[in-house]
This record gives C-alpha cells, sequence and structure tokens, in this order.
C-alpha cells in the first residue's frame, strides 16, 4: 500500500470557509481544554472543491457523514476535512471513489489536502494509540475499510472565503446535475442563482486548515 512519502505539508495555512457545525464546535472544544472525554463525535464534514484551494468557488458538500461511508465524487481539486477528534482518521482516495488512499490524517487538525483527481474520502474511530502523530499509515485495515457509499447530497459556492458558503441541498434533483447547472451560470449571478434555487448560507467557522499536497 502506497505510504505518505510522497505529501508534503504546506507552511502556509489557511481559513476554513466550511460551515460553523456541531463538528467545529466540538472540534473547538477538543483545542480549548475539553478533553478526550467527548472526543468520538460522528458529525465530520468532508467538502470535495472543484479549485485546488479549498478555499473558494463551487463543491459538494458531505455534512455529517457516518463512519466508514465512502463520501464518493468523480474528480475534485482538493479536499477538506473538518471535525475528526484526536481518535479519529480521515481519508482521501483517488481512482474511483474510495479506492485507493493517497492520504490519512488524525484529528483535531482542520485537513485541506490538495493535489487533484481525487474521487472519495472516509473516516474511523482510530483510537487511541500514538495519539501524538497526526497522520498515519495508508495500509487499510478491517475498522478502516468503508461498509458503505454515499453520493453527494448538497452543493456550495464560496464566494468570499472569509464570509462563508452558500448550500444548495438536491432533493428532486441530483447533485451532480445541480454542479452542472451552477457550473454553467457566469461566476458575477452564481449567487443569484443559488439563492433563487432554495439555497442557505452558512457562515466561515473560521477554524484554520492545515494544507497537505499529495
Amino acid at each position: 500500500m502506497e505510504n505518505m512519502s510522497n505529501a508534503k505539508l504546506m507552511q502556509g495555512q489557511l481559513r476554513y470557509p466550511l460551515l460553523s457545525s456541531l463538528s467545529v464546535l466540538v472540534m473547538a472544544t477538543l483545542l480549548t481544554g475539553g478533553g478526550l472525554q467527548s472526543a468520538v463525535v460522528e458529525a465530520v464534514d468532508v467538502v470535495f472543491f472543484v479549485n485546488p484551494g479549498c478555499q473558494q468557488g463551487p463543491g459538494y458538500l458531505f455534512s455529517g457523514l457516518p463512519p466508514r461511508t465512502c463520501a464518493a465524487v468523480t474528480n475534485a481539486g482538493s479536499v477538506g476535512i473538518v471535525g475528526l477528534s484526536p481518535i479519529e482518521t480521515g481519508i482521501v482516495y483517488r481512482n474511483g471513489g474510495c479506492t485507493t488512499p493517497v492520504f490519512a490524517g488524525r484529528g483535531p487538525t482542520v485537513w485541506c489536502i490538495t493535489g487533484g483527481a481525487f474521487t472519495g474520502a472516509s473516516w474511523y474511530v482510530s483510537g487511541a494509540e500514538s495519539m501524538t502523530s497526526t497522520t498515519n499509515s495508508l495500509e487499510e485495515t478491517s475498522s478502516s475499510k468503508c461498509s458503505s457509499v454515499m453520493p453527494p447530497h448538497s452543493i456550495l459556492f464560496t464566494e468570499d472565503s472569509s464570509k462563508g458558503a452558500w448550500v444548495l441541498k438536491a432533493n428532486s434533483i441530483a447533485a451532480e446535475d445541480l454542479m452542472a447547472q451552477l457550473r454553467s451560470v457566469d461566476d458575477a449571478t452564481k449567487v443569484s442563482w443559488l439563492k433563487e434555487q432554495g439555497s442557505h448560507f452558512e457562515p466561515a467557522s473560521g477554524a484554520v486548515a492545515t494544507t497537505m499536497h499529495v
């Protein structure tokens, strides 16, 4: 199995333009001394951005992704993972769905994974061992393999990463079809189009993401 020798931790950090959700609140509690008694949370959010930097533009949102569930997309430029606790590990994949793991990172770090051609992401409870390490081996185990697959349920568009994102839930129309419609709209009118479709605005969480290039 491929290891992380090719992964590069970027020196710069960015303000993550994601949601002020329960997962971020739990993560903040952990970071400010809430301890490990509340470490296991099932409110991990994953965003696949079309663009390479996890900051602006269109993307797919998987909010409250269950453990060992493959969040599957066709082709993403970058992936953001929010809400992992110190005993939970997020995994990012290429080569179709959750086929080939190319990154594994433990919480409570907010991860931005860049490098393109991403097709899936998941997370699992990895246990309390080696808790001083933020990254893990990519060797898959029975506890890390996905037991189900989830297609995108929402799309989003981030115009200003310091403020937040517009989120549109896919109901009668598949998220992929909504994304195709969004990308066909001029950038200057994307927000207006999203409002017309019934989207809502989620303020930026203020969480700082660490960028890893793979």
